[in-house]
């Protein structure tokens, strides 16, 4: 995939600008988590009047920085030179750059999975606080906390008691509620006491349950 991405920046000088001689524009950048930065390096010569024989060097350093989204490999980015423009208002050089981003793309499927692992983890913390309440507890009042604590886990991913694992499925299209049901071997009933959800649509995700009794 390619970006181009478009930077106006504008150079005041200590003197007017009657004509720019010779200009280079380069950069270097780094990628970070979630943003690439880096700097633009502008240099040249230019004359102050039009009766100048002499011309006068000039170097500027402009920082820049680029967000990255979730999408991006970030270890597959490269910025390359695509072009760059002026224009001159006295003592203003007004620049535009344009920078060719070429990258990866995260296939769709590992996003999906990504979103799904950190629901995995989230409710395998409520399997372990499940294992813990099986175990006898020296303090009844200790024991009832806990017990409370789980109930508020338990509201917030409609589980009931027999839950014992899980499979998460993101419903894609032209599927329904009942055609989930039956390709998961599953009864209707137990399926919707998991999901409250009244409408589902294409992307939601759906809690498959795994109960006691089918070990």
């Amino acid at each position: 995939m390619k970006e181009t991405i478009e930077f106006k920046k504008d150079i005041i000088f200590k003197t007017t600008i009657q004509e720019i001689s010779l200009l280079n524009v380069t950069h270097e950048y780094k990628v970070l988590d979630d943003v690439i930065e880096g700097e633009f390096t502008v240099s040249g010569e230019y004359k102050m009047t039009e009766a100048s024989v002499k011309h006068e060097d000039f170097f500027y350093n402009i920082p820049f920085a680029i967000a990255l989204g979730s999408r991006i490999k970030h270890e597959t980015v490269n910025l390359v030179m695509d072009d760059y423009t002026y224009e001159i208002d006295k003592d203003i050089l007004h620049l535009k750059i344009k920078l060719g981003m070429h990258y990866e793309e995260v296939k769709e499927e590992l996003q999906e999975e990504t979103k799904i692992e950190e629901e995995h983890d989230e409710i395998d913390s409520i399997e372990e606080m499940l294992d813990e309440i099986e175990e006898p507890e020296e303090n009844e009042q200790e024991k009832i906390e806990v017990k409370e604590e789980i109930g508020e886990f338990s509201k917030k991913f409609n589980m009931p008691d027999n839950y014992i694992t899980y499979k998460i499925h993101i419903m894609k299209n032209e599927e329904t509620i009942d055609t989930i049901a039956m390709k998961y071997n599953i009864k209707l009933d137990d399926l919707k006491e998991y999901n409250k959800e009244e409408v589902y649509s294409i992307g939601d995700k759906i809690v498959i349950p795994y109960f006691k009794n089918e070990e």
